[in-house]
């Protein structure tokens, strides 16, 4: 079986903890009082592929424990809050905080689409630096969420982050 690390990123209250439940069977969470201020955790299983899913938390000064769960990871969702601009702009600075130059493959979540006001994905595109592809989400209605992983699963799969893909089948 290929085993594959996935990190979800973004600013408190995007969705990342929300997401992460709908997505995985049994997941976990490290909180106080709802905040996550350890790791959310949940496995995805899918056609010889066991997807580890680790959701970072969102507060600033969390950049440690980001560090310290990317370790490994080959690829990234970031999870934005559609609502915020500002949710996309620091999100792009965690990514570029715990990975520097050599940012692994990511797609963006623009969550919160079902929400009054929300940016489009296409006016997310374009406040982000970083070149990914954008997907319309509602992590509270289930709206989409399956989609960004999907697609964040086939490009590592094609085209692996420099990283020996098969060798994980191992791991």
């Amino acid at each position: 079986m290929l085993h594959l690390k996935i990190l979800v990123v973004g600013s408190q209250g995007t969705g990342k903890t929300t997401m992460i439940h709908r997505v995985t069977k049994h997941p976990f969470s490290v909180d106080v009082n709802g905040t996550t201020v350890g790791l959310d955790f949940g496995v995805l299983k899918t056609s010889g592929l066991q997807v580890h899913i680790f959701g970072c938390p969102g507060m600033r000064h969390f950049n440690l424990v980001r560090k310290a769960l990317s370790v490994g990871s080959h690829g990234v969702v970031l999870v934005v809050d559609s609502t915020d601009a500002q949710s996309v702009i620091e999100g792009e600075r965690y990514l570029k905080d715990i990975f520097g130059l050599n940012v692994p493959p990511f797609v963006v979540a623009a969550n919160k689409q079902d929400q009054e006001g929300a940016l489009s994905p296409q006016q997310i595109q374009r406040l982000l630096t970083l070149d990914a592809p954008v997907f319309p989400t509602s992590a509270l209605r289930g709206d989409g969420l399956e989609e960004p992983l999907r697609v964040l699963i086939r490009l590592l799969l094609r085209f692996g982050k420099g990283r020996d893909i098969a060798a994980l089948q191992h791991a």
